[in-house]
């Protein structure tokens, strides 16, 4: 008896983590009635695991039966088989399709919340604030009825975020109905002078209206307050370019084409920009106290809050110059061909920018004033030059199949597409000048 025990006990080694116990199974009888014991064995049989089973798995990947021998599966002396969980932790066993159905949507499906409401009253409130500042722009002729109106409505608004940001702690409402104002600050300006020429003139009041709400949002929120200043910032730019063109007498084309090249350039220095504004330095040790001294220890909340500072002046201004750029669009492009390239060119190395960013903010913003430039172009164009827009259509239709081919159909690191880019942007950025010149007629 003791002879035929010893012949049928196969030799083996089963493994569990970190963990390794060399055994004798028997052979000849079923997996599943020896599985407890190896995972006793082991020390790894808890209350929690012992509810989803174990099974046993061979070197080479395949799952050992349960309902069969080791012999019967040619398992041998010497083999070295892992103890494994016999299912994911995620992965439940029902007797009944309801609790199975119910756990699914439990898990599977993000429910709606009461947070969720809170943004879609706020998303639905902007929506409709927009489409009354519309109507209001298009009834400016009724000249200071309409201002007034417009400016109440500015100033209610920026009331309005204060008591979000402040009292009620809902700070991306605030910031929310802070942008929502600067359309009705427009709105104001643009019909407190209704004779003023749009282009022109309006710009200096708007651009003025714009400035005053834009700072006032920014005083009342309690988060993102560059994010609402930048309005400010493209104020400004409306106001400069007015008042040059109105009272100085300046060529608007020549004016939007200086602008615009500010802007660009100032939105391809942001990394620097945030960097210099965090006043972050390694202090290296120059003296040989300093040097054989001990290392002063790294203030982390202090290091956490000169960075969000510098990464929140970089959204500021990335936002405001892709927002002075896409203003000076329209007058450059109904300038004629060189106008119109010069934008391209701008918006262009405005996407070519991301390839330098690391946070999904500054992607999002330079991929959204990139890909918005460029539609606000092509439409101007269709607009202004009727007799481009055949080529127009197949220009931004292969543009399209490019982007949809390399990006999703064929996604890979190019090393050579990667220093392609590099040299575009570069030759995009130092073309900026010249194309400017030429489109104001200098060359």
């Amino acid at each position: 008896m003791s002879q035929s025990t010893a012949t049928s006990l196969v030799r083996l080694s089963v493994t569990s983590g970190t963990r390794r116990a060399d055994l004798g199974i028997p052979g000849s009888i079923p997996v599943a009635e020896v599985i407890p014991d190896l995972a006793r064995e082991l020390g790894v049989l808890d209350a929690h695991s012992a509810s989803m089973g174990y099974r046993l798995v061979r070197a080479d990947g395949l799952v050992v039966e349960s309902d069969r021998s080791l012999a019967a599966q040619g398992i041998e002396d010497g083999a070295v088989l892992a103890l494994e969980p016999n299912r994911p932790d995620d992965e439940k066993v029902y007797d009944d399709v309801v609790e199975a159905v119910a756990d699914l949507v439990e898990t599977q499906f993000t429910p709606w919340t009461p947070a969720h409401s809170a943004g879609t009253a706020v998303g639905a409130s902007v929506v409709l604030f927009l489409a009354a500042a519309y109507a209001l722009f298009t009834a400016r002729d009724s000249g200071i009825l309409i201002a007034a109106l417009a400016g109440v409505c500015a100033l209610l608004l920026v009331g309005a975020a204060a008591v979000l940001a402040h009292v009620r702690n809902q700070p991306s409402a605030a910031v929310a109905l802070a942008l929502t104002a600067v359309a009705y600050a427009g709105v104001s300006g643009y019909a407190a002078v209704p004779d003023a020429r749009l282009w022109g003139e309006g710009l200096v009041y708007a651009g003025a209206g714009v400035i005053v709400v834009g700072v006032l949002g920014a005083v009342a929120v309690t988060h993102h307050r560059l994010l609402v200043a930048t309005t400010a910032v493209v104020g400004l730019a409306m106001a400069a370019l007015g008042a040059l063109n109105h009272f100085a007498g300046w060529d608007l084309t020549a004016i939007a084409a200086v602008v615009f090249v500010i802007a660009a350039v100032a939105g391809n220095v942001l990394p620097w920009v945030g960097i210099s504004s965090s006043r972050l330095t390694t202090h290296p040790p120059k003296t040989d106290l300093e040097i054989y001294g001990d290392t002063p220890e790294v203030e982390r909340e202090r290091v956490r809050d000169q960075v969000a500072a510098g990464h929140e002046l970089m959204v500021g201004l990335g936002v405001a110059s892709a927002g002075v750029m896409i203003l000076c669009t329209p007058q450059l492009v109904s300038s004629g061909a060189p106008g119109a390239l010069l934008t391209f060119v701008g918006f262009i190395a405005t996407l070519l920018r991301t390839r330098h960013s690391r946070t999904r903010t500054t992607v999002l913003i330079a991929m959204i004033a990139g890909v918005t430039g460029v539609a606000v172009a092509a439409v101007a164009a269709a607009q202004t030059h009727p007799d481009w827009r055949p080529i127009l259509a197949l220009a931004l239709a292969v543009a399209a199949a490019l982007v949809v081919g390399m990006a999703l159909v064929l996604p890979r690191t190019r090393v050579q597409m990667g220093r392609i880019a590099d040299a575009v942007e570069g030759i995009a950025l130092v073309a900026l000048v010249p194309l400017a010149a030429f489109a104001v007629g200098l060359l």
